[in-house]
């Protein structure tokens, strides 16, 4: 039995990965912000100095994109300082890392499936700091998997299928961006897939680590998005009337983050090293919509 250390657990992605890493039979110290604050390099390394782990799973992270505009220090301490103090622990006792990024790193008006052969590039503040967390883990030298995800939706937590949900249950009509086209992923296939990259690198594997994408197909725009999650919804009953989508441009939207127009991504790397298949999200939108 292995023991993991998993942050960021009471998260969407966290949840769902604590959930499958104790089916497979792993023991797993779970950590919120209040049992590991990551920002405080000394509690980082007593966490370390006092338990022996095995491998270290981050999905801690600051996810409110505009407040993080208002809120600089503090998303750069949980998305940047965080990995790097993980990262830096997990180096010195030789223990593999996964940690999640995000697509939000392909700011770079390149419309097309995204590599990551890229140079990265972001126009927030969320994404230069998530841009920041990579970069420190790499520099750390630790054995590391950086898997950059878009637009997580689950079962737990707040996401943009659950708020459309929300939102069309008093609404007739409502207007959604357009001009952001990206892929949605589930929050469970991808702590599934996370878990089986552990058990590779729990059972030795050295050739694996690096930057990866990881997200769900096909690529989607936001509004069209948002009317399969509405079909999804009234075919389930969870709504009992049509909600009308109208699209609009990020500019006329307003939101105070300035976000990817294409983030579509290409998991091809990830697929061929790992022999994974990336989930269809369509797969995965009743069980988020009836959580």
């Amino acid at each position: 039995m292995s023991k993991i250390l998993l942050t960021g657990a009471y998260g969407q992605v966290g949840r769902e990965l604590e959930e499958q890493l104790l089916l497979n039979n792993h023991q797993v110290i779970s950590c919120s912000h209040h049992d590991l604050d990551i920002t405080n390099e000394d509690e980082v390394a007593s966490m370390f100095f006092n338990v022996d782990f095995d491998l270290v799973i981050n999905s801690a992270a600051y996810t409110a994109v505009d407040q993080a505009e208002d809120e600089k220090d503090l998303a750069y301490a949980v998305n940047a300082l965080g990995p790097k103090y993980l990262a830096s622990a997990c180096k010195q006792k030789n223990i593999p890392l996964i940690h999640i990024s995000t697509d939000y790193v392909y700011d770079n008006n390149i419309e097309d499936f995204h590599t990551e052969l890229e140079t990265p590039h972001t126009n927030c503040v969320y994404g230069n700091t998530k841009l920041y967390g990579e970069k420190y883990v790499q520099e750390s030298g630790c054995n590391a998997v950086i898997l950059r995800a878009s637009w997580i939706f689950g079962r737990f937590g707040k996401n943009f299928v659950k708020a459309m949900l929300n939102l069309g249950k008093t609404r007739d009509t409502l207007s959604v961006v357009s001009d952001e086209l990206g892929n949605p992923t589930p929050a469970r296939a991808l702590a599934t897939d996370i878990v089986a990259i552990a058990n590779q690198l729990l059972q030795g594997r050295t050739d694996a680590f690096g930057i990866y994408n990881y997200c769900g197909h096909e690529a989607i725009s936001r509004d069209e998005f948002a009317r399969v999650i509405f079909k999804e919804a009234l075919k389930h009953k969870l709504l009992d009337h049509d909600v009308f989508v109208r699209s609009i441009t990020s500019q006329e939207f307003g939101a105070k983050a300035v976000r990817p127009h294409d983030s579509r991504m290409s998991t091809k790397k990830f697929e061929e090293t790992f022999n994974l298949a990336c989930p269809k999200w369509i797969d995965y939108i009743e069980e988020t919509l009836k959580a």
